[in-house]
């Protein structure tokens, strides 16, 4: 036990005290060193806490009273911001938020504070892997980005220390918020990560930076007033601020689970609060990377996983099924009408969430499974591909998919990274794809669900196989030259694409080792035949006729390498003679003599999937079906 609490302690306060020290104004190698140590500290420490197992540690009851204080100043924080920032709904939702805090300070029925529990179990160990690992990561990689980034931000940009500080404390908080069972410590780390987020968004001191910033700290502000009310009414009419009290409570806990449901819809920015995400990119790259792959948005998924028990066989779930499957459908639609590469992945990450809202709010053994799957196998490809998108954009100036045209000569390495980072969205045999399959498997019997998250599926297919045509669309060239990036960046993009490229061959195994008894576990004695013959039938899926293929197209890709000849290749031929010794085969002379470019671009179809045309009656529907969260309480 006490390896264990020391492991927590690590992986919790060990990234925020590595931070502070960084705030010290630590520069070069030192802050290099500094943020090296932290990374591989949680990294290290999340992979012996996954070793020790599952198991349940409860602390003292004065750890609970720290928890009854410091929820207080992490709210006088927000206020604070509030006031700094002249937002009143900021001020507004925080002010309640401190009332209800301080009233439960004073109304607490039990006579003694509860003994605050820490869970270990598969799903906290998860997600302790996916923030400390993919977001260890993440920080290695910002050592390379904001070297090259502080040369060229605007002069308001906020100093670099301090972008490390909130950037590794993230870590710790997160971490701190999916092992942590007491609410009052849920709601302390939950409004932290707003805080560092509000922060890290708003780094670069632009009209947009802080406009962003803005609205990302007044969508989470309602989020966390919404956690606060559920703690309150839990405390009141349960006599219990455990999470895990409040899971089990039944009937009685359905309107703070609805709460609860509404935070986590807005954490994992669900429609209609998509905003603040969106808003997000204009963070530096790493910040994009962490808040869409492995914190922030996460800790919505975790939160709605954790819920999924409770919902099981009710109207709330039902509502929480619909509410994502149609987010997932909308948001993959939106993607379709970006030219953004960063909003492609940012409408990409929004419908993944809501895929994983519908799997628990279906809540059967393989649609938690399905949850599982695409939380794990997401976090890595996502955060995989803003790294690559922030190298590309550092390297040509520009996020815009049209820009990208010829990149695989230009930039081969990052390119072919970025190419795995796609395949892996939509392919086989990459776990995404198994994971979606999961899911319109659970959706069966629930028309309007398993409608929606068809065409989610095949609308994800339209924008990604855009995207790869755009980038593989390249000029031939004798030679490739790898391009020269920091070593801190290329490194991260190497050993994520090697992972990204493990877990695929290992997709099934994974599935059979992990995924399939954690459904189990979190089912127990489950009597529905029907759910898990389905969860059984994923046993016969055969994935060795897939790597028989992809191992023929590599054999004839090397094939052809080794035995084609320079002198046999043909430029295609255009309207007119090809350009000789041109920089792209699409040159070729036209009148005059003059050289022209062919040019080629994608479709985007913004009549039919601008965002402002989508957005329009998505957003009113969405908060619609939010509202019957509330209104299904009283069937």
């Amino acid at each position: 036990m006490e390896t264990n609490l020391l492991l927590i302690t690590l992986l919790v306060l060990g990234p925020i005290l590595f931070g502070v020290s960084m705030l010290t104004g630590l520069r070069g190698y030192a802050r290099s060193v500094m943020v090296v140590a932290s990374a591989l500290l949680v990294m290290v420490s999340a992979g012996l806490l996954a070793a020790s197992g599952v198991r349940e540690i409860t602390l003292p009851s004065l750890v609970t009273e720290v928890g009854s204080f410091l929820e207080p100043a992490m709210i006088l924080a927000m206020l604070a911001i509030g006031l700094r920032i002249r937002s009143w709904p900021v001020r507004l939702m925080a002010g309640v938020q401190l009332a209800l805090c301080l009233a439960g300070l004073f109304l607490h029925r039990a006579p003694h504070p509860e003994e605050t529990r820490l869970i270990i179990d598969h799903l906290s160990i998860i997600l302790v892997l996916i923030v400390s690992v993919i977001g260890g990561l993440i920080t290695l990689y910002a050592l390379g980005y904001m070297a090259s980034h502080e040369h060229h931000a605007p002069a308001t940009a906020a100093p670099t220390s301090r972008f490390f500080f909130f950037l590794v404390a993230f870590l710790g908080l997160m971490n701190g918020l999916v092992l942590v069972d007491n609410m009052k410590w849920l709601s302390l780390f939950w409004e932290g990560t707003t805080l560092c987020s509000f922060f890290l968004i708003g780094h670069d001191g632009t009209d947009d930076a802080k406009a962003s910033a803005r609205k990302a700290i007044t969508l989470n502000a309602l989020g966390g007033l919404a956690m606060s009310l559920a703690g309150f009414l839990a405390a009141w009419n349960i006599g219990s601020e455990s999470l895990s009290t409040v899971m089990g409570a039944g009937g009685i806990a359905l309107l703070p689970l609805a709460l609860l449901a509404l935070a986590a819809m807005i954490k994992s920015a669900q429609l209609p609060f998509q905003s603040w995400l969106l808003g997000a990119m204009v963070a530096p790259t790493p910040v994009s990377a962490l808040l869409h792959s492995s914190t922030m948005v996460k800790a919505g998924s975790y939160l709605i996983l954790r819920m999924a028990p409770a919902m099981a066989d009710s109207a709330l779930g039902t509502t929480v099924a619909v509410a994502g499957a149609f987010t997932f459908a909308a948001a993959s639609a939106l993607a379709i009408g970006q030219s953004n590469g960063k909003k492609v992945l940012a409408y990409s990450t929004i419908a993944n969430l809501g895929l994983i809202a519908t799997c628990a709010g279906i809540h059967t053994p393989i649609a938690f499974a399905a949850a599982l799957t695409i939380l794990i196998y997401h976090a890595l490809s996502k955060a995989l591909l803003f790294l690559c998108v922030g190298t590309i954009e550092q390297t040509i100036g520009s996020r815009h998919i049209e820009d990208m045209g010829g990149i695989l000569f230009k930039m081969p390495l990052t390119t072919n990274i970025a190419i795995i980072g796609m395949a892996s969205m939509m392919m086989p045999p990459f776990g995404m794809l198994i994971g979606k399959w999961m899911a319109i498997e659970s959706a069966v019997h629930q028309p309007l669900v398993l409608f929606l998250v068809i065409a989610g599926s095949a609308l994800t297919i339209f924008f990604w196989a855009k995207w790869l045509g755009r980038i593989t669309t390249a000029s031939y060239h004798d030679t490739y030259k790898i391009e020269t990036v920091s070593p801190w960046m290329s490194g991260v993009l190497v050993t994520m694409g090697a992972g990204v490229l493990v877990t695929c061959l290992s997709a099934m195994p994974l599935y059979h080792a992990i995924i399939k008894p954690i459904s189990l576990t979190v089912f127990g004695q489950v009597s529905a035949g029907e759910s898990l013959t389905l969860l059984d039938s994923v046993d016969q899926f055969l994935s060795w006729p897939l790597f028989v293929i992809l191992g023929a197209i590599v054999l004839a890709g090397i094939t052809s390498l080794l035995f084609f000849k320079h002198s046999q290749i043909r430029l295609p031929f255009l309207c007119g003679e090809n350009v000789p010794d041109g920089d792209f085969s699409f040159e070729f002379r036209s009148l005059a003599d003059k050289k022209d470019r062919a040019l080629l671009n994608s479709y985007y179809l913004s009549p039919i999937f601008g965002e402002s045309t989508i957005t329009a009656w998505c957003n009113p529907v969405a908060a619609l079906i939010i509202l019957t969260l509330f209104g299904v309480l009283f069937l």
